[in-house]
């Protein structure tokens, strides 16, 4: 027996005709999953015209969890005309939550409902978090992302013991006398760890001093091409638009060539290998460093440094990694709020 699954379905609707009914599916893995960003090639008989509406529903079919379905927008782009259409929803379809609507007709958004900072903050919002936030992505990573689970798993740990390193090394420098002197304030002493305002300021800022090393190793994986084989499964897709003119076709091929001189620096797809190695490296040199120092520690000295790490662990989680997403957004939301360079159409 087959587990019944909730069927989505579009109509698109233009000056010149509307398209018939078309139901969105992808034989190669779930769709509609959650922060999840899906792309479809659709062909029409004839040419659309501009567009008007999209009038899409879902036969609500399936579980109420699975039924519940919140779409935010969708951008359908013109292969012959070049252009891009933008339709906004922003609710759910699901009989239980909103309005308890699963069919809804999304006319085409115009410039100022486009640039709006509640759709701009609401767009790259949760990508952020879910690609950008480098520990929750882990859980929470996009599906079509070529930056793998296992690789932010790896710059995880890197981050974590190169932390733990850095917090080493200034104890390992540090004039305990001095210190005990100079350290007034409140401090508390929980099992295994020694609180103090000395703690938690070296915690934050071993934190900050780590987080460039890390960044550059993100980038590494971020930015290596994937193989020749996927590749390959990629461009075999263009061959479903076989009905496209080929004056459209070579537009096209001009657009992208143009795109790939202004995309920014790609490595090759081996140095994913030179990530790896590089990951074990720092790890291993990280604790090599952190057992010959850490057996030299008393133990009020070893509890200091086991509180500085672990304010380090948290401070990534809750302090730096939010203030680079709230960054960026402020960044998409004041700086490029005209920008129509969408990632998830490139993607």
């Amino acid at each position: 027996m087959h587990k019944k699954t909730t069927i989505h379905k579009e109509t698109i609707v233009g000056e010149k005709g509307e398209t018939t009914v078309r139901i969105f599916s992808n034989e190669t893995h779930q769709i509609f999953q959650r922060g999840q960003i899906d792309t479809f090639i659709m062909t029409v008989p004839k040419s659309l015209g501009p567009l008007n509406y999209i009038h899409i529903w879902h036969d609500n079919q399936n579980s109420q969890s699975s039924s519940s379905w919140f779409l935010k927008y969708m951008i359908i782009y013109d292969l012959q005309t070049l252009q891009k259409s933008y339709f906004i929803c922003q609710k759910w379809f699901s009989i239980m939550k909103d309005d308890g609507q699963v069919e809804r007709i999304l006319p085409i958004a115009g410039d100022l409902q486009k640039s709006q900072l509640s759709h701009i903050l609401s767009k790259h919002a949760y990508y952020n978090i879910s690609d950008n936030h480098l520990w929750f992505s882990i859980f929470l990573r996009p599906q079509s992302n070529i930056f793998t689970r296992a690789q932010r798993c790896t710059c995880c740990f890197v981050l974590l013991l190169t932390s733990m390193l850095f917090n080493i090394l200034y104890y390992d420098q540090e004039n305990e006398i001095k210190t005990d002197k100079n350290n007034n304030g409140i401090s508390l002493s929980l099992g295994p760890l020694y609180i103090s305002s000395q703690q938690i300021m070296i915690g934050i800022i071993v934190e900050l001093l780590t987080f460039l090393p890390s960044l550059l190793l993100v980038q590494l994986f971020r930015n290596v091409q994937p193989r020749q084989s996927h590749q390959k499964q990629i461009s075999s897709s263009p061959e479903m638009l076989s009905k496209i003119k080929k004056k459209s076709i070579s537009e096209i091929t001009n657009v992208n060539n143009n795109k790939k001189k202004k995309r920014k620096i790609t490595f090759p797809w081996w140095c994913v290998y030179l990530g790896y190695i590089l990951s074990l490296l720092l790890s291993v040199a990280s604790m090599f460093f952190i057992f010959v120092k850490g057996i030299e520690f008393g133990d009020l000295k070893t509890q200091k440094w086991l509180t500085s790490s672990i304010i380090s662990f948290f401070s990534s989680i809750l302090l730096v990694q939010p203030l680079k997403i709230i960054a960026l957004i402020i960044f998409f939301a004041y700086f490029i709020r005209k920008s129509q360079n969408d990632k998830e159409i490139n993607e």
